[in-house]
């Protein structure tokens, strides 16, 4: 598949990994040191979804829009969290469908003075949008790289403590080999280090066989969740997306055991698909 993020922005694939996101941050803020974030592949920073692209595909109404729309007393707190990001990215006069935040917007809005920002954009065009979008900033970067590189060049960070968010556009099933790859090479680098790593679930056996190989990656901790709005066999380009977590964060299992079915049904109110929490490898 390919996943163009100006036509998929604020889908529900978007809002499962945003909402996850979140939650790691803050985890990591509940520590006074400094963190480290590195994103692979930053994408553009703000999107406008009243624009052509993201008009044509609609599914950001599927997506954050039934969040937006949600009254307060459905959203559980975690969500709450990400709807009021979305809500405060926008600024003063503006609506959070034309300013909706990505995955760099969301941790600038985030991090604190000291905690520090690597962003990576292959991109030349995206790259310059996300410059514009985030502005000058102390202790962020954005840079012009193929994010498995960045992840050669970046790793380990000096602050000894952080995430890693690997967001391809999977382009082809070639690409999970690839993230294997390149998280085979960081965890090597910085074994500590909480790596996040988004993926569509598809008909295709793409999945199955990335799960299989990092079961058999010599890795630990490796935690995967998932979020589906169509059955698993939906003659769709993607059915459900799913993140796999290495180095989670202690509870997240737990809490998340308890936020997806909730999510599941703001997202999908005609209960197709599901979710589920499951360790691929554990301690």
């Amino acid at each position: 598949m390919n996943y163009r993020h100006a036509f998929h922005a604020g889908n529900f694939a978007d809002v499962l990994k945003h909402v996850v996101l979140v939650m790691l941050v803050e985890h990591l803020k509940k520590k006074p040191a400094p963190f480290f974030y590195l994103d692979t592949h930053a994408g553009r920073g703000l999107y406008d979804l009243s624009d052509a692209s993201a008009q044509r595909s609609g599914e950001y109404k599927d997506g954050i829009g039934r969040l937006l729309e949600a009254p307060p007393r459905e959203l559980v707190p975690e969500v709450a969290d990400y709807v009021r990001l979305v809500r405060e990215s926008a600024g003063p006069g503006r609506s959070a469908i034309t300013a909706y935040p990505g995955s760099p917007a969301l941790v600038a809005q985030l991090r604190r003075p000291d905690d520090r920002m690597v962003l990576a954009e292959t991109l030349p065009r995206e790259a310059a949008a996300l410059r514009k979008a985030l502005g000058r900033q102390r202790l962020l970067s954005v840079i012009e790289s193929d994010g498995y590189a960045a992840l050669k060049a970046h790793l380990p960070p000096r602050e000894n403590r952080g995430l890693v968010l690997i967001d391809p556009p999977y382009e082809s099933d070639l690409e999970f080999d690839r993230v294997l790859a390149g998280l085979g090479t960081a965890h090597e680098r910085w074994p500590t280090g909480t790596y996040c790593i988004w993926y569509p679930r598809t008909g295709r056996a793409g999945p199955e066989r990335f799960h299989r190989e990092l079961e058999r990656s010599g890795l630990r901790r490796i935690l995967d969740m998932w979020l589906a709005v169509l059955p698993h066999d939906a003659r769709v380009g993607m059915s459900g997306a799913g993140l796999v977590v290495v180095n989670p964060p202690w509870l997240l299992e737990e809490r998340l055991r308890e936020l997806l079915p909730s999510l599941h049904g703001l997202l999908a109110p005609e209960g197709l698909g599901g979710t589920g929490v499951e360790w691929i490898v554990p301690e």
